[in-house]
C-alpha cells in the first residue's frame, strides 16, 4: 500500500519537500491508514503534512475521546494537527455535516496555501456512493462514483486509497498496530450510507464477493462516456454562450435531453445536490421563464439564484444588492464621482463624433439649457420618463419591464433627473425632452473608475 500511495504522489507531482498536504482526519480506520502511510513516506521524502480533525459534536464524550485520540496520534508521530468543534446546535444531518467539513477544510487549505486536500475514500466507499446516487435518481453521472482526483471551488482533492477495499485498510491498521476510532454511529442504519453498507452491499456480496471491483470498473467506463459527452457539449456551449451568459432562445432550441445534461453539469459544477426531480424542476423553470423579458429567479441555495429571461440565463449571488441612496446635484459641466463610476457632462464641440450612440450605450448627445439644475441618482418610487420619440410620459418601472431590464439590475442604473422625471436612464433610454433638434449642446458619458 505504501508503494502504491508513493506512486500516486509521484503521478500528481506531490512528492517533494516544498509541497504541503492537508489530510481530512476523523481518526477512523480509513483516515488513520492514509495519514500513517503519508507519515511513513514523509520520513524518506520530507513534505509538510497537516491533519485536520473536525469534531461534529454529535456523540458527547465519545466525540471528545475521538478528538483526543487523533491529537495523541499526531503528537506521537510529529504531525501538525488542527481541530475544531461544531456548535451543538448544528443540524445532525449528513448534508449539514458535509457542508461544515468543507468550510473547515477550506479555511485551513487557504491558511497554509496547501497543494492538495487528501481524503481517505476507498473503493468500498465508491460502491456505497454509486448505490446512494442511484437511489436518489442522479442518473448516469452518478455512475462515475468517486474520482481519485477532483477539484472543489477552493482546492484540489486527492484520494490515493481508491484502489483499496475496506478489508485492506483494516489489515494495514492491524499489522501496524494502529488504534483507530470506532465511530458507533457507523452502525446506525438510520443513516443512508450505513444502511447501504450493512444491509444492501452485504447481500450483493453473496452474489459477487468482488462487487467493489465491479463498481470501480463501472465508474471508469461511465467516466470515459462522460468525457466523450463533455467534448461534444463543449462545441454546443460555444454556440449558446455569449459574454459569460447563456442565450436563452438558443438554449431552449436544444432537445430536452441536451438541456437536462447542461443543467446536471451546472449543478455538479456548483457543488449542489442533484437528482432527477431537481433537474426537472430547473428545466420547467427555464422553459416557463423564457416568456418574460425582465426575467424570473429561482433560488438554488440561500445565496445563489438562477436568473432566466427571454434574453439570457445566468446565476446571481446577490439578489438584493445594497441600494444606492446618494444623490448628486448638477448645475454645470464637469466630472462627478458616483460610487464606482465617473459621470462626465461636457459641452458639445464640432470635433465630437456626430453619429448618435445606441440607447444601450453609456453615452448620449443631448440638448440642454445653459442653466440646467439636475440630479444624479438611482430610481425612486413614482419616477416617470418620456421615452425618445414618444408623446407623453410613462412610469419608469413600466419602461424597464418593456425593455426587459432585470429586476436585480434596476437599482444600479444611473439616472439623470429633474424632480421625479428621468431625463436619461443610462444605457437604457433618453428622454424626448433632451432630443437635439439640430446639433447637440452637451455630451454625457459614464465610465468605470
Amino acid at each position: 500500500m505504501i508503494n502504491r500511495v508513493k506512486g500516486f504522489l509521484k503521478k500528481y507531482d506531490l512528492l517533494s519537500p516544498e509541497k504541503t498536504l492537508v489530510v481530512g482526519f476523523s481518526g477512523g480506520y480509513d483516515s488513520m491508514c492514509l495519514l500513517d502511510i503519508l507519515r511513513r513516506i514523509r520520513e524518506k521524502t520530507p513534505f509538510r503534512l497537516i491533519a485536520l480533525h473536525l469534531n461534529h459534536n454529535w456523540r458527547a464524550r465519545e466525540s471528545e475521546i475521538e478528538q483526543e485520540n487523533c491529537e495523541n496520534y499526531c503528537k506521537q508521530n510529529n504531525i501538525e494537527i488542527y481541530t475544531e468543534i461544531l456548535d451543538k446546535n448544528t443540524p445532525k444531518t449528513e448534508t449539514a455535516a458535509r457542508e461544515k467539513r468543507q468550510e473547515f477544510f477550506k479555511k485551513y487549505y487557504k491558511k497554509f496555501n496547501a497543494d492538495g486536500l487528501f481524503l481517505a475514500h476507498t473503493k468500498s466507499d465508491n460502491t456505497e456512493t454509486i448505490l446512494y446516487r442511484l437511489s436518489k435518481g442522479t442518473g448516469v453521472k452518478g455512475l462515475c462514483g468517486i474520482l481519485e482526483s477532483s477539484s472543489l471551488d477552493f482546492c484540489n482533492v486527492f484520494r490515493p486509497l481508491m484502489p483499496f477495499a475496506r478489508k485492506d485498510i483494516m489489515r494495514y491498521c492491524t499489522v501496524n498496530k494502529l488504534v483507530p476510532n470506532n465511530d458507533s454511529s457507523n452502525f446506525d442504519t438510520k443513516y443512508a450510507r450505513n444502511f447501504l453498507r450493512h444491509q444492501i452491499i452485504s447481500e450483493l456480496k453473496t452474489i459477487n464477493p468482488k462487487i467493489d471491483d465491479v463498481f470501480l470498473n463501472l465508474s471508469k467506463i461511465a467516466l470515459s462516456e462522460q468525457n466523450i459527452i463533455k467534448e461534444y457539449l463543449s462545441k454546443i456551449r460555444q454556440e449558446i454562450q455569449k459574454d459569460g451568459y447563456i442565450v436563452t432562445s438558443e438554449f431552449v432550441k436544444l432537445s430536452k435531453d441536451v438541456q437536462n445534461k447542461f443543467i446536471l453539469d451546472f449543478l455538479v459544477e456548483k457543488n449542489l445536490e442533484y437528482d432527477s426531480k431537481k433537474i426537472e424542476e430547473i428545466y420547467d423553470f427555464i422553459n416557463k421563464s423564457v416568456r418574460f423579458k425582465s426575467g424570473k429567479t429561482l433560488s438554488l441555495t440561500k445565496d445563489l439564484w438562477l436568473f432566466v429571461s427571454a434574453e439570457k440565463m445566468c446565476t446571481i449571488d446577490d439578489l438584493e444588492p445594497e441600494k444606492i441612496t446618494d444623490e448628486i446635484k448638477i448645475d454645470k459641466c464637469g466630472s462627478y464621482e458616483f460610487h464606482d463610476r465617473m459621470v462626465r457632462i461636457e459641452k458639445y464641440t464640432a470635433a465630437d463624433v456626430k453619429d448618435y450612440p445606441r440607447s444601450t450605450e453609456m453615452k448620449a448627445y443631448v440638448s440642454m439649457p445653459e442653466d440646467f439644475k439636475l440630479t444624479l441618482r438611482t430610481r425612486l418610487h413614482g419616477d416617470v420618463i418620456q421615452p425618445f420619440g414618444m408623446q407623453g410620459t410613462m412610469k419608469l418601472k413600466k419602461l424597464f419591464i418593456n425593455k426587459g431590464i432585470e429586476k436585480f439590475k434596476r437599482d444600479d442604473i444611473i439616472l439623470l433627473c429633474k424632480g421625479n422625471e428621468v431625463l436619461w436612464a443610462s444605457g437604457v433610454c433618453l428622454n424626448e425632452k433632451l432630443r437635439a433638434k439640430t446639433l447637440p449642446t452637451h455630451v454625457i458619458k459614464i465610465e468605470n473608475r
